[in-house]
């Protein structure tokens, strides 16, 4: 690998941390698959690392906020997070601190869905609605929350 190529992949990899952040590990995939070698894209891994561009705790916060904003549970976030990169340890202290109304968010994703209804539902219609808010990530007291909410409203 010469030196135009080196310089290519360092001008890529700060053009990918302007845009969004990202982990060590996710990092190091996509420079992997431009075609670095493990010892450049560790070594300039560490360099953006020692210049403040690249922060694991940082990609945290920022992938925290976004699965937050999408009107995600904790269940799926922390799920969710093996795949993107996002530190397992660092994701739980986070939540942790930030004290998350689980059971507000859970009523504004239902909210959101299935608006205000002054009809009572089905079985068969609740059911549908318990999964989807299952695969959002909720746990079925927080679903229960969010439909007794929004029946009674």
């Amino acid at each position: 690998m010469d030196d135009k190529d080196k310089q290519k992949l360092k001008n890529y990899a700060v053009w990918l941390l302007s845009r969004q952040e990202y982990s060590r590990k996710l990092l190091g995939q996509k420079l992997r698959q431009k075609g670095a070698s493990d010892e450049y894209a560790d070594s300039l891994i560490e360099w953006l690392c020692d210049i403040g561009y690249l922060d694991d705790l940082r990609h945290c916060e920022s992938y925290l906020n976004r699965q937050l904003a999408k009107g995600l549970g904790e269940k799926r976030i922390l799920m969710d997070a093996i795949n993107k990169g996002v530190e397992r340890a660092h994701l739980t202290q986070l939540i942790e601190e930030r004290e998350i109304d689980w059971f507000a968010l859970a009523q504004q994703t239902y909210e959101k869905k299935y608006g205000y209804s002054a009809k009572q539902i089905d079985y068969q219609e609740r059911s549908k609605r318990v999964r989807y808010m299952m695969y959002r990530g909720f746990s079925y007291d927080q679903i229960d929350f969010a439909i007794q909410s929004q029946s009674e409203s």
